[in-house]
């Protein structure tokens, strides 16, 4: 019974390997996805997370009393002079960046510690410590004393969160691929023998036309595939050259992740695919077609673009949405967040329902008498 649906199968397939043209444009979109991202993020981290490797210099008086803090700033690259004259006047005067003074009982006269990024001069106030040169001068103390420290606060987690951001855009990149991976033989089988006027004599041959609809969609779904494996190769050559280039962004998901990604977008596969099936029958001409299916990837793709900013935690009603719940159950694996395997069946059997129901509508299309023939 299935023997008809192999015989286009195989045929189709090797029809499409043929055309070595088409076959490589159709591995384009694939790899579009991973070349912007990393793009993207080798961009983001040289320009804004890496630090600027070069030299901090600055004026310091009286470091002999304090070796520790001496080891900490020859760790973090920092050249320590001795002062000329008078620390306070040298950064008046603009001749150096940054002076303190440290007595035996370690007090600091002006500017703090600086860290690798930047040292700049700068006077201290604070509303908090309005009252406290008073209040020292009432003791008859120094009031540089109430800003005897400075504390610098510096957000270590800003790389974490850029990288967490590139990992949320790989769920609608991928969507987008399942989307296009095959679309141009999905154009070609229908549409273009329509056109060619070569699929009338296909029909009326004594192959079934749901054995023939079957044929062509499992054709489509073995280049979709393809194609997927191809955009998640490069996906995870692209992640481990972002970690070699030392960017300050490590995001590199393992081998397994992409894996489950790849088990978890097999029904969504089939659900393109059954799309794209259905809006080649159902229209009647080459540039029709070529409209309709370079538009549909936009709308599945929406929901992973809006939750690159808003990441959102996966519940079941999400699941039941063809592609939404995938989106959800992508960025969560890249994240390397939990993952509930109720909802990864819940999202692959409504997918499939979907698409089990798709196709019968596009078997009833293949039925019509009107199917063969261009508007």
């Amino acid at each position: 019974m299935l023997r008809g649906a192999m015989v286009v199968f195989a045929e189709e397939a090797y029809d499409n390997w043929r055309d070595c043209r088409s076959v490589y444009l159709g591995l384009v979109y694939p790899l579009l996805g991973p070349l912007l991202l990393g793009a993207l993020i080798l961009l983001v981290g040289q320009v804004v997370i890496r630090p600027t490797a070069t030299d901090v210099r600055m004026t310091d008086q009286g470091l002999e009393h304090a070796p520790a803090l001496a080891a900490h700033l020859e760790s973090r690259r920092v050249i320590v002079e001795p002062p000329r004259d008078d620390p306070e006047q040298l950064v008046r005067a603009g001749k150096t960046p940054v002076a303190r003074r440290i007595c035996a009982w370690s007090w600091i006269r002006r500017g703090s510690v600086p860290s690798s990024r930047s040292a700049a001069p700068s006077t201290w106030f604070s509303p908090s410590h309005a009252r406290s040169p008073t209040r020292a001068c009432a003791h008859g103390l120094d009031p540089v004393i109430a800003d005897a420290v400075t504390i610098d606060t510096v957000n270590v987690a800003g790389s974490r969160i850029i990288a967490a951001i590139f990992l949320n855009m790989l769920p609608p990149f991928l969507i987008f691929t399942i989307f296009m991976g095959g679309v141009y033989l999905a154009i070609d089988t229908t549409a273009g023998e329509r056109e060619r006027g070569s699929l009338e004599p296909l029909l009326i041959n004594q192959v079934a036309r749901w054995e023939l609809m079957r044929g062509k969609f499992a054709a489509l779904l073995l280049f979709t595939t393809v194609a997927v494996v191809v955009a998640l190769t490069a996906y995870k050559i692209m992640f481990a050259m972002v970690v070699a280039a030392d960017v300050g962004i490590e995001a590199n998901p393992g081998l397994g992740v992409f894996l489950l990604v790849f088990l978890v977008a097999l029904p969504v596969i089939a659900f393109a695919v059954a799309l794209q099936v259905v809006v080649a029958t159902i229209t009647r001409s080459y540039k029709e077609v070529q409209t309709y299916l370079g538009l549909l990837p936009i709308i599945p793709s929406l929901p992973g673009m809006i939750m690159v900013f808003v990441p959102v935690t996966g519940k079941a009603c999400m699941m039941m949405v063809p592609t939404l719940g995938q989106s959800v159950l992508f960025g969560n694996l890249m994240r390397g967040g939990p993952i509930d395997p109720w909802h990864v069946l819940l999202s692959a059997v409504s997918a499939l329902l979907a698409a089990a129901i798709i196709l019968r509508i596009a078997a009833r299309c293949y039925k019509s008498e009107q199917m063969p023939f261009p508007a």
